[in-house]
């Protein structure tokens, strides 16, 4: 059998060789084919790597677009429930005037206008009993201690008045309330309401102070007392200026 086999190869070679000899120009052609076999052998890899470079390349992509996808919706998730963290009463003091000695401003509940404010006035170095408070936001609590102003206004409004309502963590200051009064005489840095409010050149003074103040703690009591939070948003005057 081996000996059959090696005669077929001998047999091949002699035909191989008679016929270049008789056609030379065979060598050439069929050299040809080998090399364009060999360059097609070699672009069909090439095609075959470049196809699987770019299977690849895709699929990484959309890996990370799958991630940024998550992430954006994650940071997205995040920032509405930062927003939607707080679930209560929102109220939101705008200052608008400062003369040097009085700060008159605007309070909203949960963004509807309800009274007009009078503070002390702002001062860069604080004096005790003038100096109204900063701007930040507040958590108001009720200040369950039986203080000689508490029994004051118990004194003064049995029917409806039990605790005051204290601004909390109030940088610098203690005992913020918010409570009624004329006029920057009768806050050392507190939070009065009414919604009536006189203006001159002299001086600014609220009047009707204890009915405003009557329906706002009314209406602030209940939500405290039904474990409903509530919190006080304070701009300065100067807020729009700010922004731009």
């Amino acid at each position: 059998m081996n000996r059959f086999l090696l005669l077929v190869l001998i047999a091949g070679a002699t035909f191989l060789i008679v016929l270049f000899a008789v056609k030379p120009e065979l060598i050439e052609n069929i050299w040809m084919w080998i090399i364009g076999l060999a360059g097609a052998i070699v672009r069909a890899f090439q095609m075959l790597i470049d196809y699987f470079k770019k299977k690849f390349s895709d699929s990484s992509e959309d890996d990370e677009k799958d991630e940024t996808s998550e992430s954006s919706m994650s940071e997205k998730s995040k920032n509405e429930t930062s927003v939607e963290e707080f679930n209560g009463i929102d109220l939101s003091l705008l200052r608008f005037s400062d003369n040097g000695e009085t700060t008159i401003g605007l309070l909203y509940i949960n963004d509807k206008f309800y009274c007009y404010t009078l503070e002390d006035t702002f001062r860069e170095e604080k004096i005790a009993g003038e100096t109204r408070i900063s701007s930040g936001t507040y958590q108001i609590q009720f200040r369950k201690d039986k203080t000689e102003l508490t029994l004051k206004y118990r004194e003064r409004y049995p029917e409806w008045f039990n605790w005051h309502l204290q601004l909390m963590d109030v940088p610098g200051f203690n005992s913020i309330y918010i409570h009624n009064g004329g006029d920057h005489t009768h806050t050392e840095g507190c939070i009065l309401v009414s919604d009536s409010l006189n203006v001159s050149n002299e001086t600014s003074f609220l009047s009707n102070s204890r009915e405003t103040f009557r329906k706002l703690y009314g209406y602030l009591f209940e939500q405290l007392e039904n474990n409903i939070p509530v919190r006080i948003n304070i701009y300065d005057e100067n807020r729009i200026t700010k922004i731009n």
